[in-house]
């Protein structure tokens, strides 16, 4: 079984799912520390565990599937998707409990018996998995026309998403939508202006019926943050001044697992959620949170390399779209927990505590490291090569 498992996973994939479990054994381990000194069974570690048994169940699916064989299945699985967040979404206006229940004023779950089903974790990779293949075969994206198809592709989920509300899994769709453009060979200066257009039109979202209110409350605690407003940090901006506590407390090498203050006082709101990455830095120090970024850097630096070396075009853009989606995850939620970026409740891929984002974070694994084990015959010229004379708008 060992031999067979091996054969299956060349270097490279052994390195992406060695980095993903060390990250989720760091999750498992604050969450098990703050569950310690409670009576009876630390639960949620145990159904976190669960939650990694079927993740891993579906990084297999896939690698006995193959990426190929579920690319065809990419536009259906889109369609699903959007139906899904349409749901969620008219939910909010006529109720469908208990199937889609509002926590905390959110519609984001689909609830079947025991089984939650967060659809927003999952549209990330079926999106992924939709955008490669609607641009695996086009070269029309090298005009400022063609760039229309990807744009509608992305911004009705976006959109959609918006509405649940989750303005965190919302804005990790557009910079994947530009790095998989730029790697299919569009315009640089095309991506450039519709970047410079997108920024010119943020004051305009920021007031738009899209933002809550309270995620707006969340962009002014960004600005607020030095304020000596003591009303401020004990209400809107008393979890990013909670996480940058913990943070600098924990210093080089962290106040010790189990010993943590802020498990044994409760200190810190979405501890093993949006602000894992505090737990982290408060329990192992500076130097722990150095060992989390660096697994990180390497699933990264290895889903690039495989995506330089495959000459099947699908292959490539769903690499570089797992990268992608991953370093957007990660640059957002430590920037989130650190001051340096709005709070827009982003989990930190494999470490935060929950099932979808657990599943779905192995299933985009999967695709990455399946891309890496079925390289083609190199007998075709690589993908998304131009000649680079002018072509037009």
């Amino acid at each position: 079984m060992i031999a067979s498992v091996a054969r299956l996973l060349p270097f490279l994939g052994w390195a992406v799912l060695i980095c993903a479990f060390i990250l989720t054994g760091v999750g498992l381990l604050g969450l098990y520390a703050s569950e310690a000194g409670e009576e009876g069974p630390a639960v949620q570690t145990l159904r976190q565990i669960g939650y990694l048994g079927v993740g891993l169940a579906g990084f297999l699916l896939v690698q006995i599937v193959g990426y190929r064989e579920i690319g065809r299945w990419a536009y259906p699985l889109f369609a699903l998707m959007l139906v899904l967040l349409t749901l969620l979404v008219v939910a909010r206006k006529f109720s469908m409990e208990p199937i889609i229940p509002a926590r905390r004023g959110a519609y984001r779950w689909i609830v079947l018996g025991p089984i939650n089903i967060q659809v927003s974790e999952y549209a990330k990779v079926i999106y992924i998995l939709a955008l490669a293949a609607y641009l695996r075969f086009r070269t029309n994206y090298r005009t400022l026309r063609g760039l229309l198809g990807p744009f509608v592709l992305t911004l009705i989920p976006v959109g959609l998403i918006l509405k649940e509300p989750d303005l965190g899994t919302s804005l990790l769709l557009l910079p994947t939508l530009l790095v998989m453009l730029f790697v299919a060979g569009a315009k640089i200066k095309h991506l450039l202006l519709i970047l410079v257009l997108g920024l010119a039109a943020m004051p305009a979202f920021y007031f738009s019926s899209l933002m809550s209110d309270y995620q707006r409350a969340r962009i002014q605690s960004l600005f607020r943050q030095s304020e000596g407003d003591a009303h401020w940090r004990l209400n809107a901006g008393y979890q990013l001044n909670q996480s940058k506590i913990a943070l600098g407390s924990g210093r080089a090498f962290g106040q010790g697992f189990r010993e943590a203050a802020f498990f044994r006082h409760d200190l810190l709101p979405e501890e093993h959620n949006d602000f894992v990455f505090a737990v982290v830095g408060h329990q192992w120090g500076f130097f722990g949170c150095l060992g989390v970024l660096f697994c990180y850097l390497i699933i990264i630096v290895c889903g690039l390399t495989i995506a330089s070396t495959t000459s099947n075009p699908l292959g490539r853009l769903l690499a570089v779209g797992v990268c992608a989606l991953l370093f957007a995850e990660v640059v957002i939620n430590v920037g989130m927990t650190i001051g340096l970026m709005p709070v827009t409740g982003m989990s930190l891929p494999f470490v935060s505590m929950g099932g979808s984002g657990l599943i779905s974070s192995y299933l985009a694994i999967g695709l990455l490291v399946d891309v890496g084990r079925r390289q083609p015959p190199d007998i075709a010229p690589k993908p998304f090569e131009f000649d680079f004379a002018d072509e037009g708008a």
